[in-house]
């Protein structure tokens, strides 16, 4: 569905039935009484997440603003309202209507679904029947603040801390890197509407470019590798949450991470000679069935486990660039000619440790730091780094 039909900053003027007018902490707050049949759209910006037209709580005042009893009130009574946040109320109380004034990142912070629902069941037939309520709060706020707001009174469910992260503005820095092929399939907040639906979260991302950080996994220390990144994703993103300068290093190389994983996703069965490896039980056949990576729709013909797709990306740390004086990251080789170069020899190595050493047991593969280490030796004593492919500005 519509991220929003209104976007801010914007205004939008309401019909009401009846309302109050409260000052509570220092905070002007109103509550309107409104005809479902009189409730426009008003903006999402402030919510931490997307309403989606698949949630419980959506279908769930669908079925009770559709299927009403006569006489019946199951939609107020059952249903908690709308929450705004705005700069401004405007009223005209000899006309009953009000206006909402809503700067930007402003408007509904809870109740996407509900307005969602009343939307939608007014497309299909009158329900002048039924009535919701809106809670107004006037004030300026920062988009922290807001964010805070939204996700403490977002009561449908838990929200993802990626959700309140965008809204907080923590990816604004990474977004600016990012070329437009990657970022709008990146699921920023949930229900994000992403093409085809196809898309990676927030977290996912920043556990990827968590494997390729040479400021918090400096080279050449066996026991300092990027394994959370495969076995506890959630510990990275919350890493970042508490330090996002730590990550500025490799937000140049985004686009590159992202290109490369899905050219190993896509040829990891190309030229691999007597390695064994597409003959694991962990592998997925899709050759007869390709399906499509996410960001530039590349045909994959065999599933690979993240237990092993992970350590196979980490190890191309080793052909990282970095200049702390300068202020420069890069690569010293074209990173997908180099996997290609050294593939063989990656997956050889993988497939014998899962058969040997954890006996055909893939979980410890994204644990054992030993494997990794090895993997990264195996890059690093092939990489020629003797030139540069390519070099960007850190971030400041």
């Amino acid at each position: 569905m519509p991220e929003g039909e209104k976007r801010t900053p914007c205004e939008a003027k309401m019909k009401y039935k009846e309302y109050s007018k409260n000052l509570v902490e220092g905070f002007t707050i109103y509550t309107f009484f409104i005809n479902c049949n009189d409730y426009v759209a008003l903006p999402m910006d402030a919510n931490v997440r997307s309403p989606s037209e698949e949630s419980y709580p959506y279908k769930e005042m669908m079925k009770t603003l559709k299927h009403r009893t006569k006489d019946s009130v199951d939609f107020f009574l059952q249903n908690s309202g709308i929450s705004v946040i705005c700069k401004e109320v405007r009223l005209n109380q000899a006309r009953k209507e009000v206006i909402f004034l809503f700067p930007p990142e402003t408007g509904i912070v809870n109740g996407g679904h509900t307005q969602l629902a009343i939307l939608n069941a007014k497309k299909e037939q009158d329900i002048g029947q039924e009535s919701v309520r809106l809670e107004v709060i006037e004030g300026n706020f920062s988009n922290e603040r807001l964010a805070t707001i939204a996700a403490s009174r977002n009561t449908a469910s838990n929200v993802k801390p990626y959700s309140t992260a965008e809204k907080r503005g923590l990816n604004s820095r990474l977004k600016l890197l990012l070329d437009p092929v990657f970022e709008k399939h990146i699921v920023w907040f949930e229900n994000r509407d992403v093409p085809n639906g196809k898309g990676m979260d927030a977290v996912d991302l920043i556990s990827r470019l968590n494997l390729f950080n040479v400021k918090l996994y400096p080279p050449g220390n066996a026991q300092i590798q990027p394994t959370k990144s495969s076995s506890s994703k959630t510990s990275v993103y919350k890493m970042w949450l508490r330090n996002q300068d730590e990550f500025l290093i490799v937000y140049p190389l985004v686009n590159d991470v992202l290109k490369l994983e899905e050219h190993i996703l896509s040829t990891v069965h190309q030229d691999v000679g007597s390695t064994g490896f597409t003959k694991l039980k962990v592998m997925i056949n899709w050759k007869e069935n390709p399906r499509k990576t996410i960001f530039l729709g590349k045909k994959m013909y065999w599933g690979i486990p993240g237990q092993f797709l992970l350590p196979l990306l980490a190890s191309i740390r080793a052909n990282v660039f970095y200049d702390k004086v300068e202020g420069k990251i890069g690569w010293y080789e074209d990173p997908e000619a180099l996997f290609d170069r050294v593939k063989p020899k990656l997956l050889k190595s993988l497939s014998d440790t899962h058969r040997t050493v954890h006996h055909n047991e893939i979980v410890q593969m994204s644990r054992d730091s030993n494997i990794w280490y090895i993997l990264y030796e195996i890059v690093n004593k092939e990489v020629n780094k003797n030139s540069h492919w390519n070099t960007y500005d850190i971030p400041k």
